[in-house]
């Protein structure tokens, strides 16, 4: 019995916590924020935020989700349809679509409030301190368009012991089926001359585009010849899109480096110069580990006789080129470089790739 009240006791606390019982939302709707529209994508990619004024939101959001939303409200317990969803899937900010959680994070804590033991990626969410109603508490909110979206509790299961409780209706579920079927995501990588990369890219399967551009550095707006001068700390890069249910990241990554010596330091070929040097970018855990994964196994692998060289960094802004640099070895195969570099290079690691290859 003794038990048995301790347990009653301990939920309350916890529904209490995430709540704000004089911010609560009245009469909320029963409406299902389950996205069925075969045309969603989950972007990690973005890199400008969403900002809107107050009647800008009025006009996209429900009286309820601009109550959570934008006024810090608090939905009733259990009444978000999202509470009971369980599904594979994402669960997007309501206001500006950014992927928050993945279903694969979602546990029940019976609090009534949809919870989550870490967001989808590393640009989901922001954290502040929240001092309201006697209390201080870790907000969460949209990293994209800071949407007030819940709070967060260190009382959450393994692995990371946080409970990430969420407002339901300041959310919406795509499954992941449908998420799939649409999506074109977007990966960044960087491997010595970026007339070499955008054409071997370019002949991938489920590559949409490839563009010719910089990053890595903190420059904005860089020129191909202040990029060349190696001050700005940006590499010649490329961004290619494409669809994850044709070709995976896994896939794309064991093309970047079938397309490079991961070795070479600081340059690539005949091309050195920190502008020239191998960078994978990614855009959330997952596909970090998979990059270290991959590593792992060549170095394992015996392949190379010195280590990997490439670097690891959260993607950064991307800036495209010059409108010259674009298809480049397509628009120019006379070039004495692209026939002597680009496209032995290209052959080289097509050879590789013979069953990702258009």
């Amino acid at each position: 019995m003794t038990k048995l009240i301790f347990f009653l006791l301990s939920l309350s606390l916890q529904m209490s916590l995430c709540k704000s019982t004089e911010n609560q939302t009245e009469d909320i709707s029963n409406a299902v924020h389950i996205i069925k529209a075969s045309d969603m994508v989950i972007d990690t990619t973005w890199q400008e935020k969403t900002i809107k004024t107050n009647s800008e939101w009025k006009k996209i959001l429900t009286p309820e989700q601009y109550h959570i939303t934008r006024e810090q409200g608090t939905e009733k317990p259990f009444s978000s349809p999202l509470y009971e969803v369980h599904d594979e899937g994402y669960y997007l900010c309501i206001s500006c679509k950014n992927p928050l959680f993945h279903s694969s994070t979602k546990f029940n804590s019976g609090t009534g409030w949809p919870s989550f033991y870490a967001p989808y990626f590393s640009r989901s969410v922001h954290v502040s301190m929240d001092d309201s109603h006697g209390m201080v508490r870790d907000e969460i909110s949209c990293a994209r368009c800071d949407a007030h979206l819940g709070h967060v509790f260190n009382d959450g299961p393994k692995p990371t012991g946080l409970r990430y409780c969420m407002d339901g209706f300041a959310m919406e579920f795509v499954s992941e089926k449908q998420a799939l079927k649409s999506s074109k995501s977007k990966v960044v990588f960087a491997a010595g001359c970026f007339w070499c990369m955008e054409a071997i890219f370019e002949k991938i399967k489920g590559v949409h585009n490839v563009i010719s551009g910089y990053a890595g550095g903190k420059e904005k707006n860089p020129s191909y010849d202040q990029v060349g001068s190696g001050a700005t700390g940006h590499a010649e890069a490329i961004e290619v899109e494409y669809d994850p249910a044709i070709i995976s990241f896994k896939d794309l990554v064991r093309v970047f480096f079938a397309s490079q010596d991961p070795t070479q330091v600081n340059g690539q070929g005949p091309d050195h110069g920190t502008q020239y040097r191998s960078i994978a970018f990614y855009s959330n855990d997952g596909e970090k580990k998979i990059i270290e994964d991959y590593i792992d196994s060549l170095t394992k692998s015996g392949k190379f006789k010195k280590l990997i060289a490439s670097e690891l960094l959260p993607v950064s802004k991307f800036w495209k080129a010059e409108d010259y640099h674009q298809d480049y070895v397509k628009n120019h195969p006379e070039n004495p470089y692209v026939q002597h570099e680009s496209i032995p290079r290209m052959k080289r690691a097509l050879e590789q790739l013979k069953d990702l290859v258009q």
